[in-house]
């Protein structure tokens, strides 16, 4: 697994109807309306968010890595799209297991909270309580703290429990031999300290970086199971509040308030003082999120019908060509029905 590769996915989604940034927005989990619907209508949820914080210079090297290798090329509008040889060597690249959507780089927080309480049971079964948190935030200490806070955390057994269900989960997870390596290398315990990402990479031959989305991948995997199983009560606890509790941006949320009391599209406007584009985007962004978004509200379900099918036809969800297929309907029509009807699933 490589940047390239994920992005080379990205690409295959998208082929011909997004510029190359549509790719970095999506890994960095942009919240603009553009992104949003875009991680809907191509089926990115995925990716959506998994590095909140790449740099735009090591995107350009991996997208500069596919176009030299020959699997990408830019058009005239500056759309990106695979080239044949791209195609080939996309149905190669195996399926990837994030789940950047309800995560967001929120993961991480599970992990740290995770570290900290794993050296802090270690620890005191060792009878040792001096020693150097693994994680200096406030937040994650207070957390750790109430968690373990009236549990026998000196207790032998406890420490077990810990370390059974973390075994279990991440036996169930199916995670790859090299990502349980890089997880428990990751842990500190009484007497050890937590591999650093470089220590890794000499020890796995593998790029950092690389390494790195390996970890998020692994935590996406447990985290799954976590949320799925009743019998691993510990590592609940240190997942709670993890998953993201809502898919709106903060203003979606007010817009949604408003139209859920019976505000029309042009009373939220004035009572908002935002543009009418603004709350257009909002709208559009209930309708990838809401499945019981009232679509026929602002479209006929004929029509709403119509342009399903005409996407289906000729393959494609860009606006422009939808727009001279159905002159009668606006933009923000055709985005609503693109959100709420074709999304990446369907």
């Amino acid at each position: 697994m490589n940047l390239s590769s994920i992005l080379l996915t990205i690409i295959s989604r998208i082929d011909g109807e997004r510029t190359i940034y549509a790719g970095l927005h999506l890994l960095r989990g942009k919240r603009s309306g553009q992104t949003l619907q875009d991680v809907e209508y191509y089926g990115l949820k995925e990716f959506f968010g998994i590095l909140p914080k790449l740099s735009a210079e090591r995107f350009d090297e991996s997208s500069q890595q596919l176009k030299d290798r020959g699997f990408i090329s830019t058009m005239h509008d500056s759309f990106v799209k695979l080239t044949e040889q791209g195609r080939t060597e996309a149905t190669k690249v195996p399926s990837y297991r994030f789940n950047g959507w309800d995560y967001r780089g929120r993961e991480v927080i599970f992990f740290y909270r995770l570290s900290l309480a794993v050296q802090t049971v270690s620890n005191f079964k060792a009878r040792e309580k001096l020693f150097m948190p693994a994680q200096k935030d406030r937040d994650i200490q207070s957390f750790v703290k109430m968690v373990l806070q009236n549990q026998p955390i000196g207790d032998p057994a406890f420490a077990k429990g810990i370390s059974e269900e973390l075994r279990l989960c991440i036996t169930r997870s199916g995670m790859e031999e090299i990502q349980r390596t890089i997880i428990t290398h990751r842990l500190s315990g009484y007497g050890l300290t937590g591999w650093t990402w470089d220590q890794l990479a000499d020890k796995l031959k593998l790029n950092p970086f690389d390494i790195r989305l390996l970890f998020i991948e692994s935590l996406h995997m447990m985290l799954a199971v976590i949320i799925s199983s009743t019998d691993l009560p510990f590592l609940r606890k240190i997942a709670e509040s993890v998953k993201v509790s809502t898919y709106l941006t903060d203003s979606s949320v007010k817009t949604k308030q408003l139209f859920d009391r019976g505000f029309s599209l042009e009373e939220i406007v004035t009572a908002r003082n935002l543009k009418k584009s603004t709350i257009e985007d909002h709208f559009v962004e209930m309708s990838i999120n809401d499945t019981e978004f009232p679509l026929i509200q602002f479209v006929s379900s004929d029509d709403v019908e119509a342009v399903v099918e005409k996407v289906r036809e000729i393959g494609t969800r860009r606006l422009r060509l939808l727009k001279s297929e159905f002159e009668m309907l606006s933009y923000f029509q055709l985005r609503l029905i693109l959100g709420a009807r074709t999304g990446g699933d369907n």
